[in-house]
């Protein structure tokens, strides 16, 4: 069969089609719009990208009339981008430290601290860590500036005390989920006066104190802050110490102030790393002294210092320290009025102690009225001793007028946390046995209802830490627990009289036996039901048995 060249060529393209679609439907490569497509997804936690772990040691602020400077023993930083341990100057040494202000270098603040801090990424595994050591903290009207720690003139001093704040963050899911601890800081008194015979305690997880001392030729007033803080990713320790120091005669104005953090150790997995300034945790210095202040304004030679100080080349720097750490002594009037008027608005910057029953006011850490609150009752109950307790508080708030974004507009179970030790615990939900309190709450209104979380059985306090606030403690009770009865009595109890019955009924033979039972019978103070019935059947035949004699 002869084929022309255009049909040898029509059968080789055909040819290559046939082929073409063999191997299509060999390897499956071709699908309709339509078919069915199985596949799999996998959902997870995005992994955390930030992190720290911080220690510092003696931050202090050192402020005179007309210089004054801001400085740190050690400090130690790790984070996320920058994982792995820093331990400064080593494990078993201290850098010493000191600094001088005013005339000459006269009022002289010295310290020696370590510093250790810890970052870790391992798989799904973070682990933030910190640690802070401060040791042989003093402050001299009269420094020795051969030997910064041998002046025997102090204002301050811890002798051989060694301060101590810790704190630990880890996750297990990429920073999803973190447990952070803080411990709270340890150490011992510091030490007041001449010679610093007058010793201060610490004070407790927390909490803070002031205190009024003499001390060579001034007045100290001081306040003194230990603090601890855990939230959901992120944990805090540290030891603050406000020193106003004033003259001792009129017009008793303040002519040095001191606000040294003697530890400090922070983490978090998740959050970036926050400002170590002293502000930010003793904010408002002036404002908490003020209380116990005889003069808030500075004297004539004190305008008169810093208005010289202005003219030199150092005051700008001097004026803008004192607005930032908010000292009730600045070096230029205009700085002390710019700094002094927020501060009198600031408001509680540690916890308050509030007690059942007790109505007080909610302020916000910056002034900010936010209404009052009384906890009315408090309920806690357990299922067995040393288990975890729900704890019910009953609550009557008033919201002030305020209609902005900082208003008291809510409360719910996990503003409340239990502590122990004064460690802040994380609270778990529980369903409330009485009236809520409403999701929103209006401003200028009044609301009374219940919220319950759960908290470990050792709690002794709570704290209600509504936003914006630095939280209000109160005391939990011991825990009820069901009360199982395993025995009954009333047996032995429906037994016993009739052992006695013989003694109870007289004879008409022996008479004189009536006055022992009557006696009996009023000796007994509970009598069971059988005994009462016993006892007047008895009482009856003595009634009777007069009238037979006669």
């Amino acid at each position: 069969m002869n084929l022309t060249k255009r049909s040898k060529i029509l059968i080789a393209v055909v040819g290559v089609v046939a082929i073409v679609g063999v191997l299509a439907q060999a390897t499956g490569v071709l699908a309709a719009w339509n078919d069915k497509v199985w596949g799999t997804s996998t959902f997870g936690l995005a992994p955390a990208t930030d992190g720290y772990a911080r220690s510092i040691t003696a931050h202090a602020r050192n402020q005179r009339l007309i210089s004054g400077d801001t400085w740190e023993a050690t400090t130690a930083t790790r984070t996320f981008a920058n994982p792995g341990t820093t331990l400064t100057p080593g494990a078993t040494t201290y850098t010493s430290k000191s600094s001088g202000s005013g005339f000459f270098g006269v009022g002289m603040v010295a310290a020696r601290g370590r510093s250790e801090a810890i970052f870790s990424r391992s798989g799904t595994n973070i682990t933030a860590s910190a640690k802070s050591w401060a040791r042989d903290l003093r402050a001299s009207p009269t420094p020795n500036w051969l030997d910064p720690f041998s002046s025997i003139v102090s204002v301050l001093d811890t002798k051989e005390n060694v301060y101590t704040a810790s704190v630990n963050c880890t996750s297990t899911n990429y920073g999803g989920t973190v447990t952070p601890t803080a411990t709270p800081p340890t150490g011992g008194d510091i030490y007041i006066g001449v010679g610093s015979n007058n010793n201060y305690p610490m004070p407790a997880p927390n909490q803070s104190y002031t205190f009024t001392d003499y001390a060579v030729g001034y007045d100290v007033v001081g306040t003194f802050h230990s603090i601890i803080t855990t939230t959901a990713k992120t944990a805090l320790s540290t030891l603050i110490l406000d020193l106003d120091i004033r003259n001792s005669l009129w017009p008793y104005n303040t002519v040095w102030t001191v606000s040294i953090q003697f530890v400090r150790a922070e983490c978090g997995i998740g959050p970036s790393l926050p400002s170590a300034s002293v502000q930010n945790l003793a904010a408002g210095m002036a404002a908490r002294l003020a209380p116990s202040s005889e003069s808030t304004t500075p004297s004539e030679s004190a305008e008169s210092s810093a208005a010289e100080s202005s003219e030199s080349e150092g005051s700008e720097s001097s004026a803008s320290k004192s607005s930032e750490f908010e000292s009730a002594s600045s070096a230029s009037s205009s700085e002390s009025e710019a700094a002094d008027a927020p501060a009198l608005k600031q408001g509680p910057t540690t916890p308050t102690d509030v007690d059942v029953g007790e109505r007080f006011p909610v302020t916000a850490t910056d002034g900010t009225d936010l209404g009052t609150a009384t906890i009315q009752k408090v309920e806690s109950t357990a299922p067995s001793d040393g288990a975890p307790a729900t704890v019910a508080v009953k609550m009557s708030v008033t919201t002030s007028d305020t209609d902005d974004d900082g208003r008291l507009s809510s409360i719910d179970w996990d503003d409340f946390a239990p502590m122990v030790g004064g460690v802040q615990q994380a609270p778990g939900q529980a369903p409330n046995e009485g009236p809520e309190l409403p999701d929103q709450l209006a401003p200028g209104q009044t609301y009374t209802g219940w919220v319950t979380f759960t908290a470990p059985g050792a709690a002794g306090k709570a704290i209600w830490k509504p936003e914006g606030t630095a939280g209000f403690t109160f005391v939990l009770p011991d825990p009820e627990v069901p009360v199982t009865s395993t025995t009954s009595t009333p047996a032995p109890v429906a037994v016993a009289p009739e052992t006695s019955e013989p003694e109870v009924a007289p004879t008409e033979d022996a008479p004189a036996a009536e006055a022992p039972a009557a006696e009996a019978e009023d000796s007994d103070p509970v009598p069971t039901p059988e005994k009462k019935s016993r006892a007047r059947s008895s009482s009856g035949e003595s009634a009777s048995d007069p009238s037979d004699e006669e």
